[in-house]
């Protein structure tokens, strides 16, 4: 309790109270004049002497209201009442009183005295009493900044772990009430419609009941005016200390004083875009809301601010990652999972540990004599064809397996046993299961099918792999299934086929190749060709991409496709990879001393990366002819999902070194946003699959490729789109991702030697 001070002739006077029998008259005499004087002698009560700022007693009056004086310091405290003891110097202070000192008393004056040593005694009386009542203010405040930091530590826990935007409201507000025992807390939004309402998206606290049917605005409006409307239009915090006597609450006064609210701060939570929104927290104790108060509970709404940001981010970035991942992994005309999404599904299974037991079915569907529907009937009533198709191979599956559309007329099945639900299955069972749903399959297609005023009658042939005895990969797996599907056309559709070894001379062909493959390698007998990267609005040339090609005997020359995989299989792929990316800088120096200014893309295989790669290998190859800086590496998308910290320590390597990287055949992996932008790549190449599907009626490639040239712009990336095949194909890409983008394609030109393209280049200068 503050000293009081009274108005007591125009002047401030300090309150006493006389509990003094025998000197009563002559204290009073010698104090009016300076104090305002209460005399409590034989009163009972306790109501004057609990205003009074100091006791004066002499030894009578203080064994006679000496529980009295007790209680009424006891009821003070931890402020201090002081209590003079006057005591007449002509008798002895008995020792019982004296025993009083510190106790009931604070000090003795023997009197007779003068006024001025009266008035020196009580006033250092005094003094102790203001110095107490500063050490409990002092001590109220740092209790309530102590309250306030663990309330503000508390909340930032609940920021950092919110796992969503609900959970983080509903927890921070539910913290505020319980820490520091406010009486409500809540975080409301502002809804942009034309009456301007504020949405209450969490709340906490006994007087939860005030906001029920409670209608706040942000406008001009009555809804508007009060104190959490001004927050949301100004974004500054507004305190009020007394609700009863704010005037822009005026409306909500009375709901206030029923739910016991006394005060209130509104705390403005601004974003960049979006509508503005709120905390608001109450208490029923007047004044509650320091200027302390107000900076910790200002960092608070900073922080959840900072927490709702970082949450409506992530929120964006999982939406777009989603949105990409839906049209990269789903057929735009049926709906269904395409063959992305078939090679990941299925890759990702085969490949788990806890999947080694697995087996299962791939089959695969042609659609018998489509092209005549096609060339008759056209497109468009061909694709409503397929799309029933699609959902009649759905009817005929299982629940858990999987509706593939490969492309044109050509549909997968998925057939999947996993042996954790139904127990292992032999060899035999997996092939009567597989025969059963082939045969079902086939049945279903053959049921008449309407389109219009026309009617269908669709058959397939099939052709079925094992997994995993024909395949320990989703590329195998598929390749058998459609040799057995050729072959079951080849003898006249509308059946099944299994494969079978009996099918395929490959294995002999494999090792009959790697044979050459190392002596052409020996002796050098590879070709790289040249295929031009141009501008996409100017069609200029600026860039080539390098591709290998092996000339045969007979004339004719095998593209990278027929001996690859069998370079990766081998282990070749380190010297043919060295080979390529020397010979590629070895060219492009004789086009930089003819004064064209090109940039060279070469691919990099992921075996060639594990294959003892180190940057300054790479490095010396090229330096002796160019900078590597007019190198671009390409390296696949896939490829950076395998042994992923690796992969990434690699590309910081070679980036360093000078070269630029590419990601290859973007769109056709499953690699993360916050993956993209810690690696050391420079630009994307959109792959051929997105660029086809341009100009195609309900396509999503369009959408598909301007949501990646939005990511690659926003990640400082450079794009090139591959495969463009149509002028038309070229324009729409202008249309949808503007003029800084490079393309390649047949459109343009395909690979070309090294001759061939010189000419090319002096016909553009």
């Amino acid at each position: 309790m503050t000293a009081r001070e009274h108005k007591l002739q125009d002047k401030p006077i300090m309150g006493i109270a006389l509990a003094n029998r025998a000197n009563a008259d002559l204290l009073k005499r010698m104090l009016e004049q300076d104090f305002y004087m209460q005399d409590v002698v034989g009163d009972e009560s306790n109501e004057l002497a609990l205003g009074s700022d100091l006791l004066v007693a002499d030894t009578a009056s203080l064994q006679y209201y000496h529980k009295k004086i007790l209680h009424l310091r006891s009821q003070a405290a931890p402020i201090k009442l002081p209590v003079l003891l006057v005591a007449d110097s002509r008798t002895q202070i008995p020792p019982r009183v004296t025993a009083e000192l510190g106790h009931s008393v604070d000090d003795i004056l023997r009197i007779p005295t003068t006024k001025a040593e009266l008035s020196a005694r009580i006033n250092n009386l005094l003094r102790l009493r203001t110095l107490s009542q500063e050490q409990e203010l002092n001590r109220q405040q740092l209790a309530g900044v102590v309250s306030a930091l663990r309330t503000l530590n508390a909340c930032d826990s609940v920021v950092v772990r919110a796992k969503s935007e609900d959970e983080m409201l509903s927890s921070l507000c539910q913290t505020i009430v319980e820490e520091e025992n406010y009486d409500l807390a809540w975080v409301g939004f502002a809804i942009d419609q034309a009456d301007k309402p504020i949405e209450v998206h969490a709340s906490a606290g006994p007087a939860t009941a005030f906001l029920s049917e409670l209608k706040l605005g942000w406008g001009q409006d009555l809804k508007g005016s009060g104190t959490v409307g001004q927050t949301l239009r100004s974004g500054k915090t507004i305190v009020v200390n007394d609700i009863a006597h704010e005037p822009s609450l005026t409306r909500l006064r009375e709901r206030a004083r029923l739910h016991g609210l006394a005060s209130a701060i509104t705390l403005p939570l601004i974003f960049e875009s979006g509508p503005p929104g709120c905390l608001a927290i109450y208490s029923r104790t007047l004044g509650y809301f320091g200027q302390e108060e107000r900076q910790l509970l200002e960092r608070l709404a900073d922080n959840l601010l900072f927490g709702l940001k970082a949450l409506r981010t992530l929120r964006e970035s999982e939406h777009q990652t989603a949105k990409i991942h839906y049209l990269a992994y789903t057929d735009a005309l049926t709906g269904l999972p395409n063959r992305r999404h078939l090679i990941h599904s299925l890759d990702g299974m085969l490949g788990t540990p806890e999947h080694t037991d697995t087996c299962g079915a791939v089959l695969f569907i042609d659609l018998d004599r489509f092209k005549l529907i096609n060339d008759a009937l056209g497109h468009e009533v061909g694709d409503r064809v397929l799309i029933q198709i699609g959902q009649r191979l759905k009817r005929a599956v299982r629940n858990d397996d999987q509706v593939i559309r490969q492309g044109g007329d050509e549909f997968i099945v998925l057939m999947n046993h996993d042996p954790r639900q139904g127990g292992n299955a032999t060899h035999e069972q997996l092939v009567s299961n597989a025969v059963a749903l082939a045969n079902r399959i086939i049945a279903h297609l053959e049921e008449p099918l309407t389109t219009g005023d026309c009617t269908h009658h669709v058959s397939a042939s099939i052709g079925i792999s094992l997994y995993p005895k024909h395949g320990q990969n989703a590329a195998v797996l598929i390749e058998n299934a459609d040799k057995a599907m050729f072959e079951a056309k080849r003898l006249g559709g509308k059946r099944y086929l299994i494969f079978s070894e009996d099918l395929s001379t490959s294995r002999q062909q494999r090792f009959t190749m790697e044979s050459r493959l190392r002596e052409a390698l020996e002796n050098e007998a590879f070709e790289l060709h040249y295929q031009p990267i141009f501008e996409l609005d100017s069609c200029r040339i600026v860039a080539v991409e390098a591709l290998v090609r092996w000339p045969q005997a007979d004339g004719k020359t095998l593209m990278p496709g027929a001996f690859m995989p069998v370079v990766e299989e081998t282990g070749m792929i380190k010297p043919l990879g060295d080979w390529v990316l020397e010979t590629a800088a070895r060219q492009l120096k004789v086009w930089h001393d003819l004064g064209y200014s090109l940039d060279m893309a070469v691919n990099v295989s992921l075996n060639q990366l594990h294959s003892g790669c180190n940057a300054e290998n790479f490095a010396a190859l090229v330096r002796p002819h160019v900078d590597p800086r007019w190198i671009h590496l390409e390296v696949t998308e896939n490829a950076l999902m395998n042994d992923p910290e690796a992969i990434e320590m690699l590309l910081d390597e070679l980036h360093a070194q000078g070269f630029q990287l590419a990601i290859d055949d973007f769109g056709t992996g499953y690699s993360s946003l916050s993956r993209l932008q810690h690696l050391s790549i420079q630009s994307l190449k959109i792959d051929r699959s997105f660029i086809s599907e341009l100009g195609r009626p309900d396509s999503k490639g369009a959408a598909l490729v301007a949501i990646i040239q939005q990511m690659a712009s926003s990640l400082n990336l450079h794009t090139i789109a591959e495969g463009i095949e149509t002028d038309e194909q070229r324009r729409l890409l202008l249309e949808t991702t503007g003029t800084n983008i490079w393309g390649q394609g047949f459109w343009f030109s395909r690979a070309l030697p090294a001759h061939e393209l010189e000419k090319r280049l002096k016909d553009q200068q």
